[in-house]
């Protein structure tokens, strides 16, 4: 049995950017057919009423966090609040560590391909004279090296940023996640993971990911599901 997750999602909750309420998320959820949710707050949802809210409904609802830090958004999972430091990645990775956590690096080339001034938006890369040009250029960045997965479906890039993030991903034996980055109740499920197996709760979903039997895809919401799988240049498949 497969278990289908929109692993960035925010909510009225935590995020304040986000017009969407826990309620209408479920409900959403629910009509397209999603397993579960990992819930990405930007700023927070206290963790005893993100449970309280979490087990009154039958869908699998996890909790997160989309932290923002000196090298890009990064989602958190077995976090339940921002600590000091963890603007600095390398803080961030540290305390991740010693919680046992899981870090995925959120959309790494947004706005990369959008014309640049003096500087571009993206976080990464943000000297106009020195983008990457190839999947192997922007795979050197020491970012890869700190977090545990990329996400490589975000709902709300543009295609050539997610293919990137795709190659990168298979470079550097990411498997590569999904999740539609929604604030809204359009484009849930846009992006999504799908997993080889039950999915049942937090622990179970730390475990899939790091066992890497799941691959990302787009298009889950409109019924025209496409796989990203991730190859390494070698040929073989990408490794979490």
């Amino acid at each position: 049995m497969s278990a289908v997750f929109d692993l960035h999602v925010h909510t009225t909750k935590g995020s304040r950017d986000s017009s969407l309420t826990p309620e209408e998320m479920v409900a959403e959820a629910k009509h397209i057919g999603l397993t579960g949710l990992l819930v990405t707050e930007h700023e927070g949802w206290p963790r005893h009423e993100f449970d309280e809210f979490a087990q009154r409904h039958d869908l699998v609802i996890v909790r997160g966090l989309e932290v923002y830090t000196n090298a890009g958004h990064v989602i958190v999972l077995g976090m339940d609040e921002y600590e000091s430091g963890v603007f600095d990645i390398n803080r961030l990775r540290k305390l991740v560590n010693q919680i046992g956590g899981y870090m995925i690096l959120a959309h790494p080339f947004r706005f990369l391909f959008d014309p640049a001034g003096t500087y571009t938006r993206n976080v990464l890369f943000e000297d106009p004279k020195r983008l990457p040009k190839t999947a192997s250029e922007a795979s050197i960045h020491p970012v890869f090296d700190l977090v545990h997965n990329l996400e490589v479906v975000n709902g709300g890039n543009l295609e050539p940023e997610n293919r990137l993030a795709q190659d990168v991903a298979g470079i550097r034996r990411f498997r590569g996640t999904g999740g539609s980055d929604a604030h809204s109740t359009q484009g849930l499920g846009r992006g999504v993971t799908i997993f080889n197996g039950t999915v049942r709760h937090e622990r179970d979903l730390l475990e899939a990911l790091r066992e890497g039997d799941y691959a990302a895809a787009e298009g889950f919401n409109i019924g025209r599901l496409a796989h990203y799988a991730t190859h390494h240049p070698n040929g073989s498949q990408g490794q979490g």
